[in-house]
């Protein structure tokens, strides 16, 4: 992936994206991070499955249990990250002056 120069605000709103099958297309910052708050939805509904599937004894695989809720936490973890860093980027451009 190449890195290019800042040539204006409108460019940030989308990154290019290589995908295997097709050609460049732009994605928004916005659907990145629906994406990224899906999937750590369906993390944490995964573990919440798996530990009820655990308590009703419908499994004993305690470290598969486990595994799954450290994957939601790490990943809402970051989500959060993500989001802190937008906010704090936010903040210190309304702080700028022209």
């Amino acid at each position: 992936m190449a890195i290019q120069g800042i040539n204006s605000v409108g460019s940030m709103a989308s990154v290019p994206v290589n995908t295997a099958g097709k050609a460049n297309e732009s994605v928004n910052f916005k659907d990145l991070l629906i994406d990224a708050l899906n999937n750590v939805n369906a993390l944490e509904q995964e573990s919440a499955r798996m530990t009820e599937d655990f308590i009703a004894g419908r499994t004993d695989n305690i470290h598969s249990v486990l595994i799954a809720g450290e994957k939601a936490s790490i990943s809402l973890q970051f989500v959060m990250e993500v989001r802190n860093k937008v906010l704090e980027a936010y903040q210190e451009i309304m702080r700028m002056q022209i």
